[in-house]
């Protein structure tokens, strides 16, 4: 307290004998007005440095450090309504000036309000290639600024599409025939999907994503029901898809290709199925062949699945261009267990009953996507 008290004292004194029109003894008081900031005598300063910023007091970098300092001052003093007046004088006189590592955030703030209401983009860089950007008269120290890129960073509209391979896990086999001997086994079939995607900006490491997909499925299942007879199943789905996930980015400071993860869940509609297969017997040459047969009403319509997946992010002009791979994972059932048994050629024909399964699918898509943020998104 006593030291404050001296440096009050020795302030009071420098200002009554220092005009503001000697720049050499503005030179003097803005040296006194950094110790009184470091202090914490924020008050003084408007009344030590003001009438230095009149067109006779200080110039060059010194002149923008008084700034600064007054500024930061009526922040800090809670006076946000002069803090505003004094910052759109700064911007006029400095239009090229940018925020730096040291400046608080509250400046950082208010900087890039008055920039962006005269039409400037604070994260374009100046044209004066001599503006420094930040000065050393702050305290406190600032978050460092990442550049932004524009679609990489900030909300964003696309589409994209791509193969799938579709598996499915069996939970409980069924046959026609004799249980023991029969061998029925799910294959991997290839299918596609495309659909339009839309990201979130929540922060610079993470987005929140969703979209509408429309997704081709397609599973293969063989058997052998009975000891000389064998056949396979090849069954197609349409789905309707709503994915919702969380893009985790794994380094957002880049201004280059970037990584990311996502992880979230699919709800999925089936809105058509269709089934078909072939019978072949080693007592007969010919081949009983079923042709493309409804099986919707034996398939759970609604379900859900949890998915997983990573990428990388080509930034391009206000856009990306991705490319990702997915994983997802039905929650429920696939199959209908009461409409097992469906009096069809499918089974009286084909000799095919419905085992308990879920689907899985892996995938592969490129795509691309539009920037739609507003700056103040960012």
């Amino acid at each position: 307290m006593p030291k404050r008290i001296l440096l009050f004292f020795l302030l009071s004194i420098g200002y009554q004998t220092l005009t503001a029109q000697d720049v050499v003894g503005c030179t003097y008081l803005l040296e006194d007005a950094k110790e009184a900031y470091a202090g914490g005598m924020v008050e003084l300063i408007p009344e030590l440095l003001l009438p230095c910023l009149g067109s006779d007091g200080l110039t060059g970098s010194p002149r923008r450090e008084a700034y600064k300092l007054v500024i930061n001052s009526y922040l800090f003093d809670h006076m946000p309504e002069e803090a505003h007046t004094l910052m759109d004088r700064f911007v006029d006189e400095y239009p090229d000036y940018r925020a730096g590592s040291t400046d608080p955030a509250e400046f950082v703030l208010l900087l890039n309000t008055n920039l962006l209401s005269k039409g400037i983009d604070p994260d374009e860089e100046p044209f004066n290639a001599n503006v420094t950007e930040g000065d050393s008269v702050t305290a406190r120290p600032g978050r460092e600024r990442r550049p932004k890129v524009l679609g990489v960073s900030g909300h964003s509209l696309g589409f994209h599409a791509g193969a799938n391979g579709t598996f499915s896990q069996l939970i409980e086999r069924y046959s026609f025939g004799d249980m023991d001997q029969d061998k029925g086994r799910f294959g991997v079939r290839p299918g596609f999907q495309m659909g339009a995607t839309v990201n979130f900006l929540i922060n610079e490491r993470f987005d929140i994503s969703s979209g509408l997909l429309y997704n081709r499925t397609s599973l293969k299942y063989t058997a052998t029901p009975l000891s000389s007879t064998s056949y396979e199943y090849i069954e197609n789905g349409n789905h309707l898809q709503l994915p919702v996930s969380l893009i985790f980015k794994l380094n957002p400071e880049s201004t280059g290709i970037s990584y990311y993860a996502r992880a979230g869940l699919v709800a999925d509609y089936l809105f058509s199925a269709f089934g078909a297969g072939t019978r072949s017997s080693d007592e007969s040459v010919n081949e009983v062949i079923v042709e493309k047969t409804d099986v919707t009403g034996s398939r759970r319509q609604i379900n859900f699945s949890g998915m997983a997946g990573a990428g990388l992010r080509v930034p391009l002009n206000r856009s990306f261009f991705y490319t990702e791979v997915r994983f997802t994972s039905s929650i429920l059932k696939s199959n209908r267990a009461e409409n097992r048994y469906p009096n069809n050629d499918l089974t009286w024909l084909l000799y095919h009953v419905d085992s308990d399964f879920r689907i899985h699918q892996f995938s592969i898509c490129t795509g691309i996507c539009w920037n739609i943020s507003n700056k103040e998104d960012l």
